[in-house]
């Protein structure tokens, strides 16, 4: 039987966790290359292209992380809605 403290830790883990996630997906930049100074498309003519190219990739991928994060928070929330719900009934016996 769960007590009221273990579904405190599990409500804390579930949200420090999917706070975790918020945080790395803020923490991409979009337009930086990933060696930061360039030297990647510096091979190329014409770099004004492949920095743009780099910059709608690295944009995909933050969204990708956002949607995530989303994803995340939402399966958070069911969990609490189930535990709640599993307290109510244990709480009604």
């Amino acid at each position: 039987m769960m007590t009221m403290f273990d579904l405190k830790k599990t409500h804390i883990s579930i949200l420090a966790g999917t706070l975790g996630v918020l945080t790395l997906a803020g923490c991409t930049t979009a337009g930086d290359d990933p060696y930061g100074d360039g030297r990647h498309c510096s091979a190329y003519r014409d770099y004004s292209r492949c920095m743009s190219m780099q910059q709608r990739r690295l944009q995909r991928e933050q969204l990708m992380n956002q949607e995530k994060a989303l994803i995340n928070a939402e399966q958070a929330r069911e969990n609490l809605r189930m535990l709640r719900e599993i307290r109510r009934r244990r709480e009604g016996y």
